[in-house]
This record gives C-alpha cells, sequence and structure tokens, in this order.
C-alpha cells in the first residue's frame, strides 16, 4: 500500500504554475524584469476544437510558458472568453539568499510591497503582486531550515 494516493503514479515535481493574466504583453514584462523570466514556449488556441472544448464560441486564449529561477515553470495565460476571476488563489514562492536585498531591488524598482522583509520561525519574507494581484510571496530560508533550503545556498 502506498503512503500517499498518487505514490504508485511516480508523482514527482511540481510541473508548473499556470496565472490567468489581464493583460498579456504587461505581465511578461513584470516577470522579465523582476525575475529574469525566459519564454521557452508561445501558442494561440482558437478554431473549432478549442471552441468545442471550451464550450464557447469564439473562444481564443494564448499562453506563454516560461522558466524562472532556473527551473520553475511559470505559464501565463490570456483568454477573450472568461472574466479573471476576482480572488487570486494562488502563491508563487521564490526563495532568495537575501530577503532584506530582494525587497529594496523590488521596492526601488516601484514594486508595491506588502511590507518589508518578516522574520518567522525559520525565515524572512514578504509578499508582493503580479500585475494582475496573484501573490508572489519572496523568502529567505535561515540556515538551519532544512528541508525547505535549496541545495547550494548559503
Amino acid at each position: 500500500m502506498s503512503e500517499f494516493l498518487l505514490e504508485s503514479a511516480g508523482l514527482c515535481r511540481l510541473s508548473h504554475i499556470s496565472l490567468e493574466v489581464v493583460d498579456l504583453e504587461r505581465s511578461l514584462a513584470f516577470y522579465r524584469g523582476n525575475f529574469g523570466f525566459q519564454v521557452v514556449m508561445e501558442r494561440a488556441l482558437a478554431g473549432e476544437e478549442f471552441e468545442t472544448v471550451t464550450g464557447t464560441k469564439g473562444a481564443e486564449s494564448r499562453l506563454v510558458r516560461g522558466v524562472v529561477a532556473g527551473n520553475a515553470i511559470v505559464q501565463l495565460f490570456w483568454h477573450n472568453w472568461r472574466e479573471p476571476q476576482d480572488e487570486k488563489r494562488t502563491l508563487m514562492s521564490f526563495e532568495v539568499r537575501d530577503a532584506a536585498h530582494a525587497h529594496g531591488q523590488l521596492d526601488a524598482a516601484g514594486v508595491p510591497c506588502r511590507s518589508g522583509p518578516v522574520e518567522f520561525d525559520n525565515s524572512y519574507a514578504f509578499v508582493i503582486e503580479d500585475p494582475d494581484g496573484h501573490p508572489i510571496e519572496i523568502i529567505e530560508w535561515k540556515a538551519d531550515a532544512q528541508p525547505y533550503r535549496a541545495p547550494g545556498l548559503g
């Protein structure tokens, strides 16, 4: 018997985070300028098959998939056929070596920060928002925060 439901299916890692955006170009500029977003795929979705899948005549979507922080896959999705959700329920968290420095850089660039870095038991963290209101946590794990810290960060 497996320890958890998907163990036998070979659950191995997070595949990607997909964010619905209002203005794709604005979001691309935000993620490129602040996180070094590197585009690995762009796709336009439209036509009879897509209309069938969405159940919406004239449905069109655009997606841009990119790499952030070396290996995190973030996918930005724009749709003409549905309104973006007012309540953002997705949280991305990016680890940094120095949260205070990251806060200073983001603040100087005009990126609104909900607070400065706050010390918790095993970390320093603060939250920003992307242009569509998705919360993004910036976190610095303390040296004894295993297994949370990425290997090689010191």
